[in-house]
């Protein structure tokens, strides 16, 4: 096939994957991003460095699950090489099972289920540096996309996009032609102009607030220490709060800690005392910010505003513009904390490419088939994050009101739906996944987007082993995952003063 031109507007993560998934099959790539990084050397230099005001999520905890590192390993062999040179490190499922089990009954599946330990800027940082040595990518910084240029296509009628616009608002803009447009610019893309500019089709969306705020804030380990053993859940939802620990490269971890974005009270774990202090509160983050330890390396970053926000580029089995699609979170994002916003970029790259390499020839059959393929690959996980977040502000708002949130049994004698299931998933999952290997990788998988995103409870027999679990939580002593949510408030004013 004859060698395609396309422009990638945006060169955080996704147009860097998109340029790399596009470059291997051929095609010559370039990037147009607006903001200017100053080179570094290192990746810890680029950490220190790199402000992206364009995508804040740079700053904040990354999971980089085992569906991407999997993708990664076998389609970008070369770029995996150099994640592992940068300090990245492997997080195997068989590793973890060993340090909560005695003599676990493994699987030949399990060799699957192996996460990416790597920062985000890191990752940035690496890919950058593997596209420059090893593609043909252009990579423009310090360039403004102003607009798209289209004309009607002569088949569909539908505007076909054959090139941008770019330069200050103030000078005469530069034309830069393209077999294809790639919108990687982000949510904040400002697809929805750039398309009524050349009189398409509203562009529609869904999208509502993830009801949450979240911070993060990362820490070096001392020189000489090994970190805390992984023997417990690294990650918890308290309902008034969810909190996780993420491994990185180079001997650095981040915590992240969130809350309901209307919990006041809550969110002053943004400044350093309060973050440190709860982080000491809880239980298995506890010893890894002790002093001897670790020593924290950043401020507190704190993201608000987000949304489950899913585009419809497609509609009718039409697209709204041909020679023109929208990839990673211009398209779909969902609540950052699920750590698929990557994987999903990165999936969602290479089906693009794969699709414009099939349909080069054919516009309408590219966006056809590259959409069908988003439905099947990518929305499933959208949706199921956006009925999870429904879910936790509904346990946030029962917690806040002083009720209890997992007391099913009504004053009636009759069982509230809602309240029992998180029962169930309290005082059954969650024990059941210290104390059945056999649950605990199915939920390993489906959390790594190895299968499907389908409730794990919906499978008959992991329901059976769990409700085996809830039914002895009288018996049990409770898994204390962090303190209740007025011990924590406390714990906070403490700080405070």
């Amino acid at each position: 096939m004859a060698e395609r031109h396309v422009v990638v507007i945006g060169g955080s993560f996704a147009g860097m994957a998109t340029a790399l998934a596009l470059s291997q099959q051929g095609h010559r790539v370039t990037i147009l991003e607006k903001e200017v990084l100053p080179p570094c050397d290192s990746a810890v230099e680029a950490f220190e460095r790199w402000e992206r005001r364009g995508a804040p999520q740079c700053r904040h905890s990354h999971a980089f699950l085992a569906r991407m590192h999997n993708a990664v390993q076998q389609r970008a062999p070369g770029l995996y090489a150099d994640l592992m040179r940068a300090g990245a490190e492997q997080l195997r499922f068989r590793d973890m099972v060993k340090a909560v089990y005695d003599d676990p009954e493994l699987v030949p599946e399990d060799d699957e289920i192996v996460l990416l330990a790597c920062r985000r800027i890191t990752f940035d940082w690496v890919l950058r540096r593997h596209l420059e040595a090893n593609t043909d990518t252009d990579y423009r910084d310090g360039v403004a996309v102003r607009g798209l240029v289209a004309e009607p296509d002569a088949v569909t009628g539908l505007p076909r996009v054959s090139g941008v616009r770019v330069g200050d608002d103030g000078g005469e803009p530069e034309l830069i032609s393209a077999d294809l447009v790639v919108d990687a610019s982000g949510r904040n893309s400002k697809l929805k102009s750039w398309l009524d500019a050349i009189g398409c089709a509203p562009l529609e969306q869904e999208s509502e607030s993830c009801g949450i705020f979240y911070c993060s804030r990362f820490y070096r380990l001392n020189d000489g220490v090994e970190p805390p053993p992984m023997d417990g859940p690294i990650g918890a939802d308290l309902g008034y709060m969810k909190y996780a620990i993420f491994p990185g490269d180079s001997r650095i971890f981040s915590i992240t800690l969130a809350a309901a974005s209307h919990d006041d009270e809550m969110r002053a774990v943004r400044r350093p005392d309060a973050f440190q202090s709860a982080a000491c509160a809880l239980p298995s983050t506890r010893a890894w910010v002790d002093p001897a330890i670790s020593q924290p390396i950043t401020d507190v970053y704190t993201y608000a505003n987000l949304k489950n926000t899913l585009r419809f580029f497609v509609v009718d089995d039409g697209p709204l513009a041909l020679g023109l699609f929208p990839v990673g979170d211009a398209l779909v994002h969902a609540n950052p904390l699920s750590g698929r916003g990557c994987t999903l970029a990165w999936l969602g790259s290479y089906l693009l490419a794969d699709a414009f390499t099939a349909h080069a020839d054919d516009p309408l059959e590219f966006a056809r088939s590259l959409h069908a393929e988003i439905v099947r690959e990518l929305v499933p996980w959208y949706l199921n994050m956006r009925d999870q977040d429904r879910a936790s502000a509904e346990t946030s708002r029962v917690q806040q009101a002083g009720d209890d949130p997992f007391a099913f049994r009504r004053e009636d004698g009759s069982v509230d739906p809602k309240a029992y299931m998180r029962s169930l998933l309290r005082d059954g999952l969650l024990p059941a996944l210290r104390e059945d290997i056999v649950v605990l990788r199915a939920f390993m998988r489906v959390f790594n987007m190895l299968d499907a995103p389908t409730d794990v409870l919906a499978t008959p027999d992991l329901l059976q082993r769990v409700m085996a679990v809830w039914q002895g939580r009288e018996e049990r002593e409770p898994l204390r995952l962090g303190p209740g949510r007025e011990e924590m408030r406390k714990q906070l004013e403490g700080a405070a003063a």
